[in-house]
């Protein structure tokens, strides 16, 4: 740095120190500027000196450490922010996020649904089963019987215990022949009532059988009178399709039919039975059921029982009746509950 003292003692110096301080002032632009300050403002190298001390006061005073202080906070706290940014937007992002907000939006949506619902209660309408019915439609033949549940003609004459007579009750329930579905409706011995030898019989000879009809305006052309061919196979199909839409009386010309060619045929029998039931011919269903129960073939007894029971009330033989009701009652079969419910009827009547 160029002294002061030089720069004022200028006018007393040689012509070669004079040069020398001259090309020394000029070197650069701030020392040639410093020198023409000196020189103009007469400025001591004492004078400078203080200027020197009062910087070094305010640069590296109390302000300067605060200063420092409060920007490094402020850094500290600009970096925590983004810091935290970041983050949260990640975890925004993340797809476990939407999926807790539509879990929760579901969760209100069934308590609302809940709610709404929670006194209303649908009603369910009970109705009685028939034995004979299946939820099987229009099955046209199964591979093995199905276990149906079966009654005895008649009540066993030996005292057995408990034990030994649960067991017989469940071996008499035993079905003892195939059976397959027919629009709903149980059918047994498909192929030994209606085949001979794997071939249809022809059942046309018989077609002169008269048939049973409450009046003239319940009689049906069918094409069992208009065809010259009628297979055993097609009229059960037929008479079962009537039976289940309850045409009880072209259903009974139908059966007749199989009737008269096969008085052995189970499910002619019962069938028969049944209809002449619903039309409220008691007496001839019974004479059905009685020969169904003497039938070998045991798959419609339970069937049979029970509605023999049914039209010896309505033929008021009541007590004929009830003692055959508590018999099936006793034997806890598919009718056991409905035998008890129509015994407390006749009990209350």
């Amino acid at each position: 740095m160029l002294n002061p003292n030089d720069i004022i003692k200028y006018n007393k110096l040689t012509n070669e120190q004079k040069k020398a301080l001259e090309k020394k002032m000029q070197a650069t632009d701030l020392n040639y500027l410093s020198s023409v300050s000196f020189e103009q403002f007469n400025v001591t190298t004492h004078e400078i000196e203080e200027l020197n001390q009062l910087v070094d006061r305010k640069t590296k005073g109390g302000s300067g450490l605060f200063n420092t202080v409060f920007i490094s906070v402020l850094c500290g706290l600009f970096i925590g922010i983004s810091i935290f940014f970041v983050i949260f937007q990640k975890s925004k992002n993340h797809p476990s996020v939407y999926q807790s907000i539509e879990e929760e939006k579901a969760q209100h949506k069934l308590e609302n649904f809940i709610t709404a619902i929670d006194t209303v209660f649908p009603k369910i309408e009970t109705k009685n089963v028939e034995h004979y019915n299946t939820i099987v439609n229009n099955a046209v033949e199964m591979a093995e019987p199905e276990m149906i549940e079966t009654l005895p003609s008649k009540p066993l004459d030996v005292n057995l215990s408990e034990q030994e007579n649960e067991k017989d009750i469940i071996f008499q329930f035993t079905p003892n022949a195939p059976t397959i579905f027919i629009h709903n409706l149980k059918i047994t011995n498909y192929r030994l009532y209606y085949f001979k030898q794997n071939q249809s019989i022809n059942l046309s000879s018989n077609l002169g059988l008269s048939a049973q009809y409450g009046n003239a305006s319940d009689i049906e052309k069918t094409n069992l009178n208009t065809s010259n061919v009628q297979f055993a196979h097609k009229i059960i199909q037929k008479a079962m399709r009537l039976f289940n839409s309850k045409n009880n009386v072209n259903c009974i010309e139908e059966l007749s039919v199989l009737y008269e060619y096969n008085p052995d045929d189970a499910n002619a029998q019962f069938y028969l039975g049944m209809c002449y039931y619903q039309l409220g011919k008691y007496a001839i269903a019974q004479t059905y059921f009685q020969k169904n129960l003497d039938n070998l073939n045991n798959i419609f007894h339970q069937e049979s029982e029970f509605y023999q029971a049914l039209c010896l009330l309505n033929l008021k033989q009541t007590d004929e009746a009830t003692k055959l009701l508590q018999y099936i009652a006793n034997n806890k079969g598919f009718y056991s509950e409905r035998a008890k419910e129509t015994i407390n009827k006749q009990i209350k009547n």
